[in-house]
């Protein structure tokens, strides 16, 4: 990665998806479970069963 000539970061590309695009997506999925439990919405299974779900 480089800015106006000036090397930033010297990481493949794939590496760079992985630790900066992939891991983003976990973390947005818990940020939406946050806020669904302030409005009392029922949160869904993401990684499993939640435990708002009835068995």
């Amino acid at each position: 990665m480089s800015l106006g000539g000036e090397t930033l970061m010297e990481m493949p590309r794939i590496n760079v998806l992985r630790s900066m695009v992939l891991n983003q997506l976990p973390h947005h999925r818990a940020q939406l479970g946050v806020y669904f439990r302030l409005l009392d919405i029922l949160v869904p299974a993401t990684y499993g069963p939640s435990t708002d779900e009835n068995d």
